[in-house]
């Protein structure tokens, strides 16, 4: 990971010194999606890949990653491995995750030489470079020489470590926390932001809109590596450890394309767009223009009953439909909504606010009108949690 953008600011005015066991996400609407509480005795490799990268200093390897204790314990060595004279390690979630609430405990090691973090972006686990790197949002990076110092960022990539150019972040030293000491750390990432949360304080927020990248979907990576500096040999071995991880989940995005497509479906004829979506690059799609009756139905997998907005993204243009119907089922009645793809910006148009029962029963289904010569565009539909 690199930081393209830095900016100082004082810990003590922004965060409590008191260090929580489980901090949890705020507000009401969570649902528990993923999670490791590390009790067991080796890592579960169904929802784990382990972090095998040479980089910097160190080699990553499988063996410095053990459970015990109720902990992930990543071992940090003074041994040549791999080409380098240290090795360090991590897991990489298996379970690709966008948006919503990630928490984790940790304590770092004592001594230079080493960079932990706990973070999201796209891969494996074998280079932090991969062709599909599109966002990386860093909830925390802590060099081990000055353990009193966070940085929290988010940082846009065009894959194979080619920056986007988009990036924001801050670095601050705290008054409060001493990073060799447990301590809670959260990212609630939305569609409009990224909030970092130290012991359940918020500590810093990152503007990070569709417009100023692909906002992807990304695993989760807890690791620790020899960088930016040479380590301290007197200090080691050393362990940096991860009490639980855990992704809570609130709001329900479905679009045409990618893993969050996994509940639209087609009907009559369509066809792949030039025109973009409600993120950067994102594709859309058009019915025959001028013919009635093609339809586009998203279905989200919703994990809890309840409240919900319910939005269509509007592919706006001068040929596409002008009467384009959107009906949301929702506790088994049927709600209809038109709108005028013609006029006014492209964007989200609320379709209005329902209950839902949890699963696959409600759905929006869009319907072209066949009015005049206008297509029909489907992109995403968003199900937000009130």
């Amino acid at each position: 990971m690199r930081r393209l953008a830095t900016v100082l600011v004082t810990a003590a005015l922004i965060l409590t010194p008191a260090a929580v066991a489980h901090a949890d996400p705020t507000g009401t609407g969570w649902t528990l999606v993923f999670s490791d509480d590390f009790n067991a005795s080796t890592v579960d490799t169904a929802k784990w890949n382990y972090r095998t990268d040479s980089k910097a200093y160190s080699t990553q390897r499988p063996e410095n990653v053990s459970e015990s204790g109720g902990n992930l314990n990543i071992a940090l060595k003074q041994e040549t491995f791999g080409g380098k004279d240290y090795t360090g390690g991590g897991v990489v979630s298996k379970q690709a995750l966008r948006y919503g609430y990630y928490e984790t405990r940790a304590k770092l090691n004592d001594g230079a030489g080493w960079h932990s973090s706990f973070w999201i972006m796209s891969g494996d686990g074998a280079t932090t470079f991969p062709a599909s790197q599109r966002t990386e949002i860093d909830a925390f990076e802590i060099d081990s020489i000055t353990p009193n110092r966070i940085h929290h960022g988010v940082l846009t990539w065009k894959g194979n470590g080619v920056s986007a150019g988009k990036s924001y972040g801050t670095t601050y030293n705290s008054s409060t926390v001493d990073t060799r000491q447990w301590h809670t750390y959260g990212l609630d990432w939305s569609e409009t932001s990224a909030r970092f949360y130290v012991d359940g304080a918020l500590a810093y927020t990152a503007p990070y809109l569709p417009s100023d990248w692909t906002h992807d979907y990304t695993n989760i990576w807890l690791t620790s590596i020899a960088y930016g500096s040479v380590p301290d040999a007197a200090k080691l071995p050393a362990t940096v450890q991860f009490d639980y991880v855990k992704y809570w989940q609130k709001d329900y995005y479905v679009d045409n394309d990618g893993p969050a497509a996994y509940g639209y479906s087609e009907t009559g004829t369509w066809a792949d767009s030039t025109l973009t979506g409600w993120t950067v690059a994102s594709p859309t799609r058009y019915s025959a223009c001028g013919a009635a009756g093609n339809t586009a139905t998203w279905r989200p997998n919703l994990r809890a009953a309840g409240t919900y907005q319910v939005f269509y993204y509007k592919v706006a243009a001068a040929n596409s439909d002008p009467a384009t119907r959107l009906d949301v089922v929702h506790s088994g009645t049927t709600s209809t909504t038109t709108v005028n793809g013609t006029s006014g910006p492209a964007g989200w148009v609320s379709l209005g606010t329902y209950t839902f029962g949890s699963g696959t029963s409600g759905s929006v289904k869009l319907t072209s009108s066949g009015s005049g010569s206008g297509c029909a565009r489907a992109d995403a539909v968003k199900f937000v949690r009130v």
